[in-house]
C-alpha cells in the first residue's frame, strides 16, 4: 500500500509541474495548466481516503492567510459592480473562482511536499522534480531550433487571454525561445527554479553538470531580462552571505554564474533574426519589416541584437539608466496606486485585476492624430508583479502577512549551514525577485519552495 500511496502523491505532483510546463498547449479548450491544477486539487481527497494526515503546526499561517484572501474576495464579488473586460475568455465568477482555485493549488504544493516526504528523502523528491525541468528544457530548445533547421514546430493550441496567440515568426524580428509557452518570459520564469536544483543534486552526481546545460540554455535563449538577472543576483547574494558567515569560498556556487554568462556568450553563435519582408510589402507593413537596420529606439535594438549578452545586459543597464519608467508598467502600477491610497482590505482575487484593467486602458492611452489610442483594449490587465497583486487583492494585511511568511522562509534557509539549504535559499530568493516584475500568482515552484524549507522543522 505504501509504495501505491508514494507512486500516486508523487505523480500527482510531478504531472502538476509537467502540465504547468505545457503551458502554450489545451485540450477541448482546456489548457493543460489547469489540468495540473485540477489533479492537485484531489490529493487532498484522497489523502482522507487513504487516512494520511500531516496537517501539522507548519501550515497554520500560510493556511489562515489563503482563508483570509478567500474571505475578502468572496465579500468583494457580491458588490462588484464593474463588467468584465471585452475579450475576457470567461464570466466573472468563473474568472474570480480560477483565481481561488490557482491560489489554491500554491497551498496543496506546499502540503504535497510533506506527504511525499513522507516515503521519500528531500534530496530524492529534489531529483524527480529536477527531472521534469530538464525535460521541458529539451523540449523548448527543440522548439527553438525548429525555426532555422527547418523542422516542425509544436502546434500550440492555447490563445492567450484576449484570445488570440502571439505569432513567433515576425520579420526583422529576433528568434526567442518560447518553447512550450506562450512567452518567453512564462518559459524563464517557469525555468528559473529547476537551476538551483539541478546544481544541488550535481554536488553529489556529477551527470547533473552535463543536464544543467538544457534549463541553462533554454533560459538563456528566451533573453528574459527578468529570468537571467533574477537567478544571477539569487547565486550572488547567497554566494556573498556564505563567504561572510563561512568564511572560506564556496567555488562550487560559482559555477552556475560562469555557465549562465559563458552560455550568453556562445549561443549568440545560434541566435536567428526572421528575415525581412520583400520592399514592395511596406506599407501596408511598416518599414522596419522590410528594413532590419530600422528600430524605435535603443532599447528596441538591444532587444533585436544578434549577440545574446549584449542584448541582456545591455537592456539592464538602459532600464536602470531610464529609472522606474523603464520598467515595463511600473509606472501605471504606481499610479494606480497612488489613485487609490491605501487598502487595508483590498478589491478581491481577480475583481482587482478588473478595477487596474480599465484605469490602464486609461493611463497607458496615447492621442495619436487627436485620436485616443488604447494599448490594451478589452482584455484583462495582469499586475505582473506578485506583491502587487496580493495588496491590491487583499490589502495590506495580506501583503504583510504574505511577506511574514516568505521571509521566515527564506531567512531560515539563509541561516542554516546545510548545502541543501543554501540552493533552497537560492530557489526561493530567485523566484522572489522575479515575481517583482513577471507573474503575479503564487505559483506550484513557490509551493514546492517553501514546502521543502518546511521540512527542516520536522
Amino acid at each position: 500500500m505504501k509504495l501505491k500511496e508514494k507512486n500516486l502523491f508523487t505523480g500527482l505532483l510531478l504531472l502538476s509541474f509537467l502540465l504547468e510546463g505545457l503551458d502554450a498547449f489545451a485540450i477541448l479548450s482546456i489548457p493543460f495548466s489547469w489540468i495540473g491544477i485540477a489533479l492537485l486539487l484531489t490529493a487532498i481527497p484522497l489523502s482522507y481516503l487513504l487516512g494520511i494526515n500531516v496537517m501539522s503546526s507548519n501550515f497554520s499561517s500560510i493556511k489562515y492567510w489563503i482563508f483570509y484572501i478567500f474571505l475578502v474576495t468572496i465579500l468583494r464579488s457580491l458588490a462588484f459592480n464593474l463588467d468584465i473586460p471585452q475579450y475576457a475568455t470567461t464570466n466573472y465568477y468563473q474568472y474570480v473562482s480560477l483565481r481561488l482555485i490557482k491560489i489554491v493549488s500554491f497551498f496543496i504544493a506546499i502540503w504535497l511536499v510533506h506527504v511525499i516526504s513522507i516515503y521519500l528523502t528531500k534530496r530524492k523528491i529534489i531529483e524527480y522534480v529536477a527531472y521534469i525541468g530538464i525535460l521541458i528544457s529539451i523540449l523548448s530548445l527543440y522548439s527553438y531550433f525548429s525555426y532555422f533547421l527547418n523542422f516542425p514546430d509544436f502546434i500550440r493550441t492555447r490563445p492567450g487571454s484576449g484570445g488570440w496567440t502571439q505569432p513567433i515568426d515576425r520579420a526583422c524580428s529576433i528568434l526567442r525561445n518560447y518553447g512550450t509557452f506562450r512567452e518567453p518570459s512564462f518559459l524563464a520564469v517557469w525555468t528559473v527554479p529547476f537551476i538551483p536544483i539541478t546544481y544541488y543534486l550535481a554536488r553529489k552526481n556529477y551527470k547533473w553538470y552535463f543536464l544543467s546545460i538544457f534549463p541553462i540554455l533554454s533560459l538563456v535563449l528566451t533573453r528574459s531580462l527578468t529570468g537571467v538577472v533574477s537567478l544571477l543576483l539569487a547565486f550572488a547574494l547567497i554566494f556573498f552571505i556564505s563567504l561572510v558567515r563561512a568564511k572560506k569560498v564556496d567555488y562550487l556556487l560559482l559555477v552556475p554564474i560562469l555557465a549562465i554568462l559563458l552560455t550568453s556568450l556562445f549561443s549568440s553563435n545560434i541566435s536567428y533574426t526572421f528575415p525581412a519582408l520583400d520592399p514592395s510589402m511596406c506599407p501596408p507593413n511598416s518599414a522596419d519589416k522590410c528594413d532590419c537596420s530600422i528600430y524605435d529606439d535603443e532599447l528596441d535594438e538591444a532587444k533585436n541584437t544578434q549577440n545574446i549578452a549584449e542584448s541582456i545586459f545591455s537592456r539592464a543597464s538602459l532600464l536602470l539608466k531610464g529609472g522606474i519608467d523603464g520598467f515595463g508598467n511600473f509606472p501605471y502600477l504606481i499610479e494606480h496606486l497612488t489613485n487609490l491610497g491605501v487598502k487595508f482590505f483590498g478589491d478581491g482575487l481577480g475583481s482587482a485585476n478588473i478595477i487596474y484593467s480599465y484605469e490602464f486602458e486609461e493611463l497607458s492611452s496615447q492621442l495619436i492624430s487627436d485620436e485616443k489610442v488604447f494599448r490594451n483594449p478589452g482584455q484583462i490587465v495582469s499586475f505582473n508583479n506578485l506583491y502587487a497583486y496580493v495588496y491590491f487583492s487583499g490589502g495590506l494585511i495580506a501583503l504583510v502577512w504574505f511577506s511574514y511568511i516568505v521571509l521566515s522562509a527564506l531567512l531560515k534557509v539563509v541561516l542554516s549551514r546545510e548545502i541543501v539549504d543554501t540552493y533552497l535559499a537560492i530557489l526561493l530568493l530567485s523566484i522572489l525577485l522575479m515575481f517583482f516584475f513577471q507573474a503575479e500568482e503564487p505559483s506550484i515552484a513557490l509551493g514546492f519552495a517553501i514546502g521543502l524549507i518546511g521540512l527542516n522543522r520536522k
